[in-house]
């Protein structure tokens, strides 16, 4: 049998993700979150239940959604049951064998119990539901052939990849927390741009409107318009693979537009560079502006919801952005619609970006006139 002295370790370190601290319901949305993660357990095991062998992720999927119930019960524990928590660190691992849906529907039915009691103030109940928790989720774990403790490594990685300890630090984030750039090392011409100047010129073509990218001063690539029906401005989309470049050293899309493909490397060239990489970019730009239009372009926002982040996971697994952590990802998204919708607000304009400072600036269109003022 294994012991459980991972536990504390587990639980400091959970308490750095925790973005409902301060919250004057912060119990009742972790309880509310260890519900909806116990349905997401549930939902796993429902379809490996209906599509048997054809769902090769299963146990993945399953061992992750297992870790996100497994962080909200921690820390659900550590603050109203720390007794409770430094007792389930002292024993041994001893789960049962029970069929998978079971244990999932035993640890639903005890998130269940566990609002049931808070909602009501009934505290001294609290123990058993959070105890028949924890045996369940030692149950589905032993079925998905992990171990809790699998899990908890498992999401530690996630929750810093998303919400990094370091985010806490003073003008945080520095260009040296960023993923080192892709290129660095290789000989110049195989180098994205560090300094680039941009400028998005909109011009009217007709009933459409089109923008021309001259890049230091240079006319590149073609005049693009927003091809959909009821107009939207795509045809700023460029400025995605910029922010890309700029925030995660990476855009095989500007890289084709800038002939900057990395040709002293020929694997590099052929696979992180090539034709499919350029159109995987192409389709997560596509998916974020789609889900962005429903969220008036990420106005106002501080984040980006994480199954986005989870979507776009899947499209570059296998090449060499998957290692670049999610709050980058999260950065390039919000950076480069608030950059997007000045150019739509300005019908255009200048941009200023620097992969050594990690940063992007925004000007009004200069016409021929001095540098405008830039906004950061």
């Amino acid at each position: 049998m294994t012991t459980n002295r991972w536990v504390a370790a587990y639980a400091r370190n959970a308490k750095h993700s925790d973005i409902f601290v301060g919250r004057p319901d912060h119990q009742l949305l972790l309880a509310a979150g260890l519900l909806g993660e116990a349905g997401s357990v549930l939902a796993e095991v429902k379809k490996r239940q209906r599509e048997q062998d054809v769902y090769p992720g299963y146990l993945d999927s399953l061992g992750e959604e297992l870790g996100d119930a497994l962080w909200y019960f921690i820390r659900l524990v550590d603050l109203i049951d720390r007794p409770m928590l430094a007792s389930i660190a002292g024993e041994r691992s001893r789960a049962t064998r029970r069929p998978a849906l079971t244990s999932a529907l035993d640890l639903g039915a005890a998130a269940g119990a566990i609002i049931s009691h808070l909602r009501r103030g009934d505290r001294f109940a609290l123990r058993e539901p959070l105890q028949a928790a924890w045996e369940a989720l030692e149950r589905v774990a032993r079925t998905a052939g992990t171990t809790l403790e699998q899990a908890a490594a498992q999401n530690l990685s996630k929750t810093q990849s998303r919400w990094p300890r370091e985010r806490s630090r003073p003008n945080w984030p520095r260009p040296t927390d960023y993923y080192p750039l892709f290129d660095k090392g290789l000989p110049v011409e195989d180098w994205l741009p560090r300094q680039l100047e941009i400028e998005f010129i909109e011009r009217n073509r007709g009933l459409r409107s089109q923008v021309v990218l001259r890049v230091n001063s240079i006319n590149v690539g073609s005049r693009i318009n927003d091809n959909i029906s009821d107009p939207d401005h795509y045809r700023y989309h460029d400025i995605f693979h910029l922010s890309y470049a700029v925030f995660l050293g990476w855009s095989p899309v500007i890289r084709d537009l800038l002939r900057c493909k990395r040709k002293s490397r020929p694997e590099l060239d052929e696979n992180q560079d090539g034709a499919r990489a350029v159109i995987i970019e192409e389709a997560i730009s596509a998916l974020v502006f789609s889900r962005a239009k429903h969220a008036r372009y990420f106005d106002g926002a501080m984040q980006v919801d994480y199954d986005l982040l989870k979507s776009i996971a899947e499209f570059v697994r296998g090449y060499e952005v998957e290692v670049v952590p999610a709050w980058q990802w999260e950065r390039a998204i919000l950076e480069g619609f608030r950059i997007f919708r000045l150019l739509r607000a300005n019908r255009g304009g200048h941009v200023s970006l620097s992969l050594t400072d990690r940063s992007i600036d925004y000007g009004a269109q200069r016409r021929n006139g001095p540098p405008a003022k830039r906004k950061r």
